[in-house]
């Protein structure tokens, strides 16, 4: 089994794989390798398996050099995509090889469905995501919602909450979002890199923007992959809580996704037992587990996820700073932060 980068002339062959792999995602496609690449200037290693001309797996990479994180490789959200085991080790181990070459710090298979059982990895399961099933119709769908849940999202209806779908609404999303964000302590990708990404996946990504009147109150980009659809990235302006825009939110994207023909919504990760994770779980879902799997090269402390990043002082000092900040400079400094965390 060879494993071998993967080349320009080369990705309708491994995009083929990717569509008909069962344990793949979005995340796995090739033309994220731009996006990383024309956003942030990242070095990127998409690793494939091959063995007498049929692809057995792969394994897209980013090699991120940064004095505020080190230098280290990160996989995509979902890891490894692979035939079996043996695919699988032979990915890992060259990925491995990679980092040892190059010096860095460690590897990290981030968010994966599957538990790979590959030598020298530490595993940690500290995040879910929450899968929802929208095959039913609507109108069943709205009666198993908890009686609470549908009292919320009628409270946003009669406020007149509105929802619009579409890619067009990206730039009037994005601002809104840019503000949740802050308001949380959390540095975003970029516009820049929205519009990479909605350039680069012109029918797989979309846009929802829950409006007030004239006021936009949030949103979020959602991105499709064969019967699925992706809750990515979304927030909601906090003086909107109030109005149950949250609810309303994730009320409009069941429907849509059972409108468009989707089987299940992926409403995305969250860590075991948290605030965001009792919301999604009220929303059809069912969890199922992410595994963040890492190869320590020369360090003997794994990075700090999910609650464990609460005992970093110096990432709560940052938390505290980041929201006090004006909405201008957390714009211009926030992606080249991500830049040097592209997943946190």
């Amino acid at each position: 089994m060879q494993v071998s980068e993967l080349r320009h002339h080369e990705r309708a062959t491994w995009d083929e794989y990717v569509y008909g792999a069962a344990g793949s995602t979005i995340y796995h496609l090739a033309g994220w390798k731009d996006v990383f690449e024309d956003t942030f200037g990242l070095q990127t290693h998409y690793l494939w398996a091959c063995e007498n001309g049929q692809v057995l797996g792969v394994l897209p990479l980013l090699e991120v050099k940064s004095k505020l994180s080190g230098h280290y490789f990160t996989s995509l959200p979902s890891a490894i995509c692979a035939e079996d085991g043996q695919a699988a080790c032979t990915l890992a181990l060259k990925a491995k090889e990679l980092v040892r070459d190059s010096k860095a710090n460690y590897l990290i298979l981030r968010d994966s469905y599957h538990q790979w059982d590959l030598p020298g990895l530490v595993t940690q399961q500290p995040h879910c995501t929450l899968i929802a099933d929208v095959t039913d119709d609507t109108d069943l769908m709205w009666q198993r919602l908890d009686r609470r849940v549908r009292q919320h999202t009628q409270k946003a209806i009669r406020a007149e909450l509105e929802v619009m779908i579409g890619p067009q609404y990206l730039e009037e999303v994005y601002p809104a979002y840019s503000e949740a964000m802050r308001d949380l302590g959390t540095p975003t990708l970029g516009i820049g890199f929205f519009r990479n990404l909605f350039r680069q996946f012109p029918t797989s990504f979309t846009a929802l923007m829950v409006r007030q009147h004239d006021k936009v109150l949030g949103g979020a980009f959602i991105a499709q992959f064969r019967d699925t659809l992706y809750n990515t990235w979304g927030g909601m302006l906090r003086d909107s809580f109030p109005l149950r825009s949250c609810h309303i939110w994730y009320w409009e994207t069941l429907k849509y996704g059972h409108e468009n023909g989707y089987r299940q919504i992926d409403l995305g990760r969250s860590e075991w037992d948290s605030g965001t994770y009792s919301f999604k779980k009220h929303w059809l879902s069912e969890p199922r587990p992410l595994y963040h799997q890492c190869y320590l090269n020369r360090t003997c402390r794994s990075p700090h996820v999910g609650s464990t990043r609460a005992e970093d002082l110096g990432y709560r000092a940052f938390t505290q700073l980041w929201i006090r900040l004006p909405l201008p400079m957390t714009e211009r400094v926030g992606p080249f932060l991500r830049a040097r965390m592209p997943f946190g």
